[in-house]
């Protein structure tokens, strides 16, 4: 892996806010590039309260030495990892905001016009929408915030708290214009869809919930995560994708699956493993399984104190990132072996007019800190086969575990700058590479 390390520019406003756009998975540039979606608050180092609003925004200038944060509204529906699910999309025409609130006291979804303005609110709150806003995609969010509290929404409950997979909860269809939602994937029905080899139910009397929904690039398909805590600790990970009818559900990949994206429609990158020494999801009794899961569980508290060295998961147990093509528990092929060895928030470039080169050329990735309390960050040349480590960023050891600054990077809509979330001075900030000296060649 070469080393070329980059100067990144401040991009949040020279003040006492902390600003910050949230997960990887969607671009915060406009389509001009002349606005840069942000959240901002007033504290960074612990969960927001149900009473906790966030300011909604964008940050105006961010390529000169005077950026300016413009505050659209307000939020009480957000965390540290996600924000509000703050978005572009081009909905009736027109390019807006999207993001969630409450309304009554449960999560909702308001659509702004560029100037903030309301365009429309909904009922129900969105996780994705599809590239040409034709679909969006929600969950339940009461069922998130308990069984993953740092992706949900504080004093949101869960109604089928007591169900372990319930039949009326899952993944939904949300209508931008008439805010209808509809239940096309239940997680009964993913607890009963079993792989080769396994029994059914896969969870079985295990909470499950589902998670990260993320549309291929065309909108024909989506992929998410079917995630339940096993007997032993073990947090074990299924990726699903379905069509938005919900009725051509495929089980992709199960044992460890973390971050991911699509490639093109019929293929995904994540990073992952099978796990096959510490047993199936329903915890074999054999001794490996046992005595390996009682390793990990004695060996975390150390594996978290030297800053979570994910090459230890590839070279013990054989985590690495994979191209996994959309189909039944389809064959994998290894990306990047013995080069990125480290779990990452990936993302493809996906062209432009400048830069970027061809649609999924370029892989952008990061990592978690190192001993040194260090976070790296990647490009990946699919084409050569090759990297480049761009930069490595300090971060406080205070924003780590639940309300940690992951990097989160986000190319721009042509892949010649990247945007990542970094607490290097301490507090929660946006910063800018320009990348384009090394995508556009």
């Amino acid at each position: 892996m070469r080393i070329h390390h980059l100067q990144p520019r401040l991009a949040s406003p020279h003040d006492d806010w902390h600003t910050w756009f949230g997960y990887y998975d969607t671009c915060p540039w406009s389509r001009d590039a002349s606005r840069l979606l942000a959240h901002r608050a007033r504290f960074c180092d612990r969960f927001p309260s149900p009473e906790d609003a966030c300011e909604i925004g964008f940050i105006e200038a961010w390529d000169t030495d005077a950026p300016r944060f413009v505050k659209l509204a307000e939020s009480t529906a957000w965390n540290w990892q996600q924000g509000a699910r703050l978005q572009w999309a081009t909905i009736d025409g027109q390019e807006r905001l999207v993001f969630n609130d409450r309304r009554d006291g449960r999560p909702a979804c308001m659509i702004l016009n560029p100037e903030g303005t309301t365009h429309r609110a909904m009922d129900h709150p969105v996780y994705a929408i599809s590239h040409d806003a034709s679909c969006a995609l929600t969950l339940d969010f009461g069922r998130l915030t308990r069984l993953r509290p740092e992706y949900g929404l504080a004093g949101i409950n869960d109604p089928d708290a007591s169900d372990p997979s319930p039949g009326d909860a899952g993944i939904y269809t949300l209508d931008l214009t008439t805010g209808e939602r509809t239940l096309i994937v239940s997680i009964a029905s993913l607890d009963a869809h079993a792989a080769p080899g396994e029994t059914a139910p896969a969870g079985g009397d295990l909470h499950q919930h589902v998670n990260h929904l993320m549309f291929n690039p065309s909108g024909t398909r989506f992929c998410f995560m079917h995630r339940f805590e096993r007997r032993d600790g073990i947090l074990h990970s299924r990726l699903f994708t379905s069509d938005p009818s919900g009725s051509d559900v495929r089980l992709l990949f199960e044992g460890l699956v973390s971050h991911y994206d699509w490639r093109d429609d019929d293929t995904i990158l994540a990073w992952a493993g099978k796990r096959s020494l510490l047993g199936g999801p329903s915890h074999s009794r054999s001794p490996l399984p046992r005595v390996m899961s009682l390793a990990r569980r004695t060996l975390k508290p150390v594996y978290y104190a030297l800053g979570k060295p994910r090459i230890l998961m590839n070279k013990i147990l054989k985590d690495s990132y994979l191209l996994i093509r959309d189909a039944e528990m389809a064959p994998t092929q290894t990306f990047a072996r013995g080069e990125l060895m480290t779990d990452g928030h990936c993302t493809f470039s996906r062209g432009g007019s400048r830069g970027g080169g061809e649609p999924g050329r370029w892989v952008l990735t990061d990592g978690y800190p190192d001993l040194r309390s260090r976070q790296p960050l990647f490009l990946w040349d699919s084409a050569s086969h090759a990297g480049v480590e761009i930069a490595r960023l300090q971060t406080p050891r205070a924003l780590d575990g639940d309300v940690r600054v992951d990097l989160h990077p986000r190319f721009s809509r042509n892949a010649g700058l990247v945007c990542v979330d970094s607490a290097m001075d301490g507090g929660r900030r946006m910063y800018v590479f320009d990348v384009s000296s090394i995508t556009a060649g």
